[in-house]
């Protein structure tokens, strides 16, 4: 097949018919015209002319492309502006073997809901397109007065970004001198109200007043919506592919993550970028630059059988994580013997001939067990709300989840309590790699990782709002599982707000995992600087490595007290090894 590149005067009007009928594969696009790249009609503001604008449709290009039969798709450089069908700019599904080039093209993404959906592909490559939204799905104000109390501001939205008119979220501030988050705080469950034109008030919610470090001037970070037909989340969204790759792909804004895949299986992330656009290459001209990436993670990976590979990647202030790979845990609620009954997380993520791990409601971690059969058994009943009430777990998660039970069958009896939580060692992101990255100045962590047989090498972490890098089973969100057979090396940490490297386990309950939780994990030839103490905790480990690691905490910066867990009740320190048993020296 040769590289295919777009004739504008092609026959358009056939291309549905031909595409569907004959086609081997299938893809789904819709279909805008360009009404000048990066100009929404009424929100104020004035075009920068710096990007060839073209006129045809960007997904007409690649249907063509797609219904010839080509492997390799080229598209003109330039701007393309796009309108959503079904809530996507653009859906591909069903593709193989197919090569998208896009170097020097833009998208630019008319409503804050989906840019990409990728479903059931394989070896598809997407190289070089860059996305923006016009209007954004943030808005930026500054601070104009604030209560007596601290829980309410009155807020002038800048001129270029959209008004949010009246909206309940989270919040960020930040220093308008240095375009950085202020401090570590978050408002969650805030209320916007519109006052007037390009005015509001910002209400907290509860007691957050007393986290109050704000100031008058200060900016306030808002998420917006502008979806007309429905909101659905994340930038690009891949499910149940293989082998995709992204190559030097960038995003300037999302809704929620910017590349987010679920079950897919050997995903390849190369050279992309995640940030905030600068001032001189903003086809919008704005009062203050954008302080704001994506509004939540840059890169999130769930499910995934052979974890995804990150080299060469970027990502800075998003309003999340820079990087997460996990599975989903499902809760046991009872059983006797080889049966337990279980409550999915949402859906049903573990098979039968799936190896699980078992993690208890202590925190002691049992040998991994083989699932023989799974069949659906009711609902969650009265007892399961009962216990559930009582969890330390996210309130959404709580009402929202754990609906559906089931009854898994092992190949070998287990006996465990009620809240053991569960999940198939197969879809965890086992084999991944996180190389040479340069991540950071977001509000959460750099790096959070909960699957094994994996690297972290050569990263760069800079300002992350908590900690840098965190291996960690959370039961808060239900996100497995627990990690083997990894390695943390050659990492510079340094301008941290919480820890630097972190690899622990809490159960259920509370407490400190004991020794095993992990296995065999080296962390060697990092340099940590700046952040609080514990500069590292390594806990709950069977198999420790720690060599030539060099660590060095500001003391004027101190943990929250709800990230301090058992692990630290009796206070913390510059390097921390709690539950951690080295590995044996070998001759």
């Amino acid at each position: 097949m040769g590289r295919y590149r777009s004739e504008i005067t092609r026959r358009r009007h056939n291309w549905w018919k031909k595409a569907t009928l004959q086609a081997p594969w299938y893809a789904l696009f819709c279909f805008g015209a360009l009404a000048g790249c990066g100009q929404q009609p009424g929100i104020e503001q004035t075009k920068i002319e710096n990007v060839e604008e073209r006129s045809q449709d960007l997904r007409q290009i690649i249907a063509d492309g797609i219904a010839s039969g080509t492997r390799e798709i080229v598209i003109p450089p330039g701007c393309y502006r796009v309108v959503p069908q079904n809530r996507e700019h653009l859906l591909l599904r069903g593709l193989k073997d197919v090569t998208i080039i896009a170097d020097g093209v833009e998208m630019v993404c008319t409503e804050t809901t989906r840019a990409i959906t990728i479903e059931d592909c394989t070896n598809l490559t997407l190289r070089g397109l860059s996305i923006d939204y016009d209007p954004l799905p943030f808005t930026q104000a500054v601070i104009t007065a604030i209560s007596e109390d601290k829980s309410r501001w009155e807020v002038e939205f800048l001129a270029g970004y959209p008004e949010p008119g009246d909206t309940t979220g989270s919040v960020e501030i930040f220093d308008p001198s240095t375009n950085r988050l202020k401090g570590r705080v978050t408002y969650y469950g805030t209320r916007t109200q519109s006052t007037g034109p390009r005015k509001g008030t910002v209400q907290k919610s509860g007691n957050q007043a007393i986290f109050a470090n704000e100031a008058v001037g200060d900016l306030v970070v808002i998420k917006t919506s502008h979806a007309p037909g429905g909101e659905i989340p994340h930038a690009i969204m891949s499910t149940a592919s293989t082998n995709l790759t992204f190559e030097n792909v960038t995003l300037f804004a999302a809704n929620s993550f910017g590349f987010f895949e679920n079950g897919c299986d050997g995903s390849k992330y190369l050279g992309c970028r995640v940030e905030r656009r600068t001032p001189a290459s903003d086809p919008v001209r704005r009062s203050h630059p954008r302080v704001r990436s994506l509004n939540a993670d840059a890169y999130h990976s769930k499910n995934a059988q052979r974890g995804p590979q990150y080299e060469r990647c970027v990502a800075f202030h998003m309003g999340d994580d820079a990087i997460a790979i996990n599975g989903d845990f499902h809760m046991v609620m009872g059983g006797e013997g080889s049966q337990l009954r279980v409550l999915a997380k949402h859906r049903m993520t573990m098979q039968a001939g799936d190896e699980v791990q078992i993690f208890e409601y202590d925190g002691t971690r049992l040998a991994n067990r083989k699932i023989l059969s799974i069949e659906p058994e009711g609902s969650r009943d009265e007892a399961d709300n009962a216990f559930l009430a009582k969890q330390n777990m996210n309130d959404r998660l709580r009402d929202t989840a754990l609906k559906e039970a089931y009854r898994v069958v092992l190949d070998e009896p287990v006996d465990v309590p009620v809240g053991t939580l569960i999940c198939s060692a197969d879809r965890i992101g086992n084999g991944f790699a996180i190389r040479d990255c340069h991540l950071g100045f977001n509000r959460s962590r750099g790096i959070l990782v909960k699957s094994g047989r994996g690297e972290i090498t050569g990263n760069h972490l800079e300002g992350s709002a908590m900690t840098a890098i965190l291996v960690s089973p959370e039961y808060w969100w239900l996100e497995a599982g627990l990690s083997d057979d990894l390695v943390i090396s050659g990492n510079k940490i340094s301008d941290g707000g919480g820890m630097g490297i972190a690899v622990v386990a809490v159960g259920g309950n509370g407490s400190l995992a004991p020794s095993g939780a992990f296995r065999n994990i080296i962390v060697r030839d990092n340099q940590i600087q700046g952040g609080a103490s514990p500069g590292m905790l390594l806990a709950s480990i069977e198999g420790l490595v720690d060599v030539n690691n060099s660590v060095e905490t500001d003391a004027s910066k101190t943990l929250n007290s709800w990230e301090i867990g058992a692990w630290g009740q009796g206070g913390v320190q510059a390097v921390m090894l709690p539950n951690s048993q080295p590995a044996p020296q070998t001759p």
